[in-house]
């Protein structure tokens, strides 16, 4: 039987995940301010394979040693590489409101597509605590404006069905690999396409942007730091333990985040509809993971190297 400790390894990686990606999200909305989408991606990008590349030496782990590197190296054009220039393009023409609602559905996607390709199956509880954390995220983004065009709409929709397939494609892989060196291989290569695309961009624009200042190039620093390397770290190794179903699922936490942190870091105010949404979603995973904990012990976990 498991120590209780490993039993909560997964629940402990997958919030801190949750986590990073909403101060990173707050960290990148500042970046935009003195950068081009085009240009915070590899931008952020390269902070993120620095500083995995840094863990690296100091671990000791080979990159070199990774099995099938060409289809981790995919996996990582797909996410975050093309996932996040759809959704980048797709939020330059859509309003901000209209793309957290789409994102949202990220969750869903990822079960519906673990039970139909890895034939993952969830409890009548985790399904309803799925349905709690969905209803709480609607009372945090609120109704969408109306101006939203259908180009940008699909753009951002193709943006959360990547990332929600890079999901299923990790967990179907059974990667026995360390995580760090699969993560770091990832970044890379999404750098390398983010690079590609920035040049088309420049090509298609030559236009120059204004200096962004000291603040808006520390947060474009930290958010390439928080939001690809520790987010996605966290994320692929709470991924490789447990069900993808059951990893998604923490993804509502997302806007709970970035919800709290663009309150102390951005001083935005959040009304008493969307606090009562944070808590509903706290509320659903705390009983989540509850729940899990009573039963893991029966049910068959990933295990890693």
């Amino acid at each position: 039987m498991r120590s209780s400790s490993s039993r909560r390894a997964p629940t402990v990686l997958l919030v801190g995940a949750a986590a990073s990606w909403g101060l990173g999200t707050v960290l990148s909305k500042y970046a935009l301010q003195g950068f081009s989408p085009a240009a915070l991606l590899p931008l952020q990008l390269v902070v993120s394979a620095v500083v995995l590349g840094i863990a690296l030496l100091v671990t000791g782990e080979r990159p070199t040693a990774v099995q099938r590197p060409l289809r981790v190296a995919g996996l990582g054009v797909l996410n975050p590489g093309v996932a996040y220039a759809l959704g980048l393009v797709g939020l330059a023409r859509i309003d901000a409101s209209t793309s957290v609602v789409i994102w949202a559905t990220e969750p869903v996607l990822i079960v519906v597509l673990a039970a139909l390709v890895l034939r993952e199956r969830l409890s009548v509880a985790a399904v309803g605590c799925l349905l709690a954390a969905m209803a709480g995220i609607a009372l945090i983004v609120g109704a969408p404006s109306s101006g939203a065009a259908l180009g940008g709409v699909l753009l951002t929709f193709a943006a959360v069905v990547s990332c929600a397939v890079y999901s299923i494609l990790v967990r179907a892989m059974h990667l026995v690999d360390g995580t760090l060196p699969v993560v770091w291989l990832q970044q890379v290569a999404a750098l390398s396409f983010a690079l590609l695309v920035y040049l088309v961009a420049v090509g298609a624009d030559g236009s120059g942007s204004s200096a962004p200042t000291p603040g808006e190039a520390l947060a474009a620093a930290l958010g390439g730091m928080v939001y690809y390397g520790l987010a996605f770290w966290l994320y692929v190794a709470g991924l490789r333990r447990t069900l993808a179903s059951r990893a998604g699922m923490y993804l509502t936490l997302i806007p709970v985040f970035g919800l709290a942190f663009s309150a102390v870091l951005l001083g935005e105010r959040f009304t008493a509809v969307q606090a009562a949404g944070a808590v509903v979603v706290l509320a659903a995973m705390l009983t989540l993971s509850v729940t899990e904990a009573r039963v893991s012990a029966a049910v068959p976990e990933a295990t890693t190297t």
